[in-house]
């Protein structure tokens, strides 16, 4: 279910531009990598700005965020796309590949810049305060994902292989400098909601999560509910417009839950103010 009243997808995808536009890059990232972090250019953008933006319907996030980060530099005035998502492979095998190619008009520099879009939440059960972090069905983390970045896909620009595909450019892999753009939306558990670790900062912190005991508790309060799509994760819970009570949502809930999934949930309070979180299966 969309949660805005009426099915506007130019709507829908302008808020979910903004939210990915939101400052949370993931600073620690540049230690663990040894790259820099690339911000986006902070544009300006309304509603009709749209139009511009090719989209398909059923695109996975991933995926999604990809396009919007393709779109955002199209429209800068900074930056040339040059290319994106370039499949290198080696007897029709696929090596890997790299998420863009940009140049920098203003220092006249070929940026190899990779993308990660993550949500992550701590758990103070695991040794190790960068392992902490891990996906909300904990089939991922930020220590996984940075190795492999680390390990494959920055070393991948220097592949024999890479070389071959770059000659298409006219650029040496040599005169490229890579950076990361690593956008992280970190929940804490309830009891620690209001603690930030030392190494992110108030802007990464998008919620909490609970366990389904927890979320029983909530039944007795006069709170408002959606469950938004995971494409609709990275949008702002005031704008949703569709509302719905406890009992209306915890069969949905509880269905997720026993396929080992854990659902994001926008709360809406009776005083108007907004929450969210997940509701994890372990």
């Amino acid at each position: 279910m969309l949660f805005l009243k009426r099915q506007t997808p130019n709507r829908r995808l302008y808020l979910q531009l903004i939210g990915f536009q939101s400052n949370t890059y993931l600073k620690v990232v540049e230690e663990l990598l040894g790259v820099p972090t690339f911000k986006l250019p902070q544009i300006k953008f309304t509603e009709a700005d749209i139009s511009r933006l090719v989209m398909q319907e059923r695109l996975r996030l991933g995926n999604r965020l990809e396009r919007f980060f393709s779109f955002i530099i199209q429209e800068s005035n900074q930056y040339e796309l040059l290319a994106e998502n370039i499949q290198i492979s080696e007897n029709k095998i696929t090596l890997g590949e790299l998420d863009f190619l940009i140049y920098d008009k203003k220092s006249k520099t070929v940026l190899h810049v990779e993308l990660a879009g993550k949500l992550y939440l701590y758990d103070p059960d695991i040794k190790g305060e960068l392992a902490k972090w891990i996906g909300p069905n904990r089939k991922d983390s930020l220590l996984q994902k940075t190795k492999k970045l680390r390990e494959k896909q920055f070393p991948l620009l220097y592949s024999e292989q890479s070389k071959i595909a770059l000659l298409n450019f006219n650029l040496p892999a040599v005169t490229i400098e890579q950076q990361v753009s690593y956008k992280a939306r970190l929940f804490m558990p309830n009891s620690l909601k209001n603690t930030i670790p030392s190494f992110v900062s108030r802007e990464n912190i998008k919620g909490y999560y609970i366990d389904s005991d927890e979320f029983k508790s909530y039944k007795q309060k006069n709170y408002s509910y959606f469950i938004p799509e995971k494409q609709d994760w990275i949008v702002a819970p005031n704008y949703g417009e569709v509302w719905f009570t406890f009992d209306e949502i915890v069969s949905r809930v509880d269905e997720s839950l026993s396929s080992k999934m854990s659902p994001l949930i926008w709360l809406k309070k009776p005083n108007n103010s907004f929450e969210t979180f997940f509701v994890v299966w372990w």
